[in-house]
Formats: structure tokens, sequence, C-alpha cells
């Protein structure tokens, strides 16, 4: 998986989407490991809601990946 740089919900909805689709999960399968609703994953994916940080970091431990802040200059 290539460093992604995300600038709107729709663009982390489509990495999220993408990356569930490469490991095979369903949405269900995220959505219970998340305690989310199958709708809300979504929701998430279509860049119609908002993520809390919490679920962001429950989001990353099952689709493996991790939040890095970089500081611009």
């Amino acid at each position: 998986m290539k460093d992604e740089i995300i600038k709107s919900e729709a663009e982390l909805g489509k990495v999220l989407k993408s990356r569930r689709n490469d490991l095979q999960i369903t949405q269900k399968q995220l959505a219970d490991f998340c305690d989310l609703s199958h709708n809300g994953i979504s929701q998430i994916e279509m860049g119609e809601k908002s993520v809390r940080l919490s679920t962001l970091l429950k989001l990353g431990k099952m689709l493996g990946f991790k939040i890095v802040l970089k500081m611009e200059d």
C-alpha cells in the first residue's frame, strides 16, 4: 500500500473502500469491528460522513494502515 495524502472526506472514503476490497473484507465485518452500522461504513466510503479519530484508528487496525501527521512547511 502506497502512502496517500488525503485532502477530503471523499478521498478518504475511496482509499478506505479500495483497501477493504483488496483485503476482501465486507462492510459488515468492518462495521462490526469498528462498532458502527453497515450504513455508517457505507456513508464513510461515499464521503458523506465525517470520521472520528477513534474510528479512524480502528479502521487502520483492521485495514492495516497507520495515520501520520506531517507538518507543512
